[in-house]
């Protein structure tokens, strides 16, 4: 021991490596019971087989997703008698209805799990501030969340499109910074509770900065709670985006979304019904790959509750 190590300092010291490890442990835990669950793994294969096809869609296009051929309105998919070869059909503009699901998903998973992370790491860091702080920025934020709750979110989307002009950015950003609620309020119980815990008041007690206190010894412990509201908001996030294009606040041309193809094709419905359904199986597959992934994670992180679940089927 050197001249500036202290009793604390070494228990805390002492204490950080262990709590490292069963960390990582618990993490791999965690991802081999989400794994070993049916839901879990197909969920978790049908999200990388949607990302693998997003990430790949220039390859795998049949026309150019952007091309207006005027000749070929409306036609129907090519197994009901459609020409042209259009394996889904074509919009009212002609434009290859297959084509534009596979790079229109692209940018709808881009803005999910974009506007998700960052909603979530809004979240995190007022929550855990607000679980903190507790007298005094805890019960402002948590107002501010009530406030915020009581709100249309339709309105806020309406008035900000109106004052700066629909585009994807602004979308995103409003999306982010109007979920953090969610996070918070779920976790800010928990971070009171775990300040008090005997490690945390050890690492304070140690000379631990209040930032190093909240990252690496409460952070960690409330992370749960908030790996499951993200899984399930990216989806959630996507079907915002389509509610949004369908009002005009979303994405805007020559940009396009599996939302914006629904925009598009709903004055039209009847004479091309393939060009809102198909894009709409998209979102719905979407949504369902990761509300799955959010079950199983719920399940992986509570397998207590999961069996009560299972072996009383009117909690479920």
């Amino acid at each position: 021991m050197n001249g500036t190590d202290t009793p604390q300092s070494t228990a805390a010291a002492g204490t950080a490596a262990p709590a490292r490890t069963r960390s990582k442990a618990r993490s791999r835990e965690i991802l081999g019971r989400v794994w070993a669950s049916p839901t879990g793994k197909f969920s978790v294969l049908m999200i990388a087989a949607l990302v693998l096809v997003a990430c790949f869609a220039d390859l795998l296009v049949t026309h150019s997703p952007t091309e207006q051929v005027l000749s070929e309105t409306n036609q129907p998919p090519s197994w009901m008698g459609g020409e042209g070869g259009h394996l889904l059909g074509t919009d009212p503009l002609g434009r290859d209805v297959f084509s534009r699901i596979l790079v229109g998903l692209r940018l709808s998973l881009v803005i999910g799990f974009l506007t998700a992370t960052a909603t979530a790491a809004i979240g995190l860091t007022l929550g855990l501030l607000a679980g903190y702080y507790e007298r005094f920025l805890g019960g402002l934020l948590m107002r501010l969340a009530d406030i915020q709750f009581a709100v249309p979110f339709a309105a806020v989307g309406i008035a900000l499109a109106a004052f700066a002009g629909p585009g994807i950015a602004l979308l995103m950003a409003v999306l982010a910074f109007w979920g953090w609620t969610n996070y918070a309020r779920t976790i800010v119980s928990s971070v009171q509770q775990t300040k008090r815990l005997d490690f945390v008041t050890a690492a304070r007690t140690a000379g631990a900065s209040p930032v190093r206190v909240l990252v690496r010894h409460i952070a960690p412990n409330v992370l749960g709670p908030v790996i499951i509201l993200w899984s399930t908001s990216v989806g959630t996030l996507i079907l915002v985006e389509s509610s949004l294009s369908l009002l005009g606040l979303g994405v805007q041309p020559p940009d396009f979304s599996l939302g914006s193809m629904l925009a598009d094709a709903q004055k039209t419905l009847r004479l091309s019904w393939w060009a809102a359904v198909f894009p709409g199986v998209g979102i719905a597959s979407v949504v369902i790959a990761f509300n799955l992934l959010g079950d199983s994670l719920r399940d992986a992180f509570n397998p207590a509750l999961s069996s009560i679940a299972e072996n009383d089927p009117e909690l479920t």
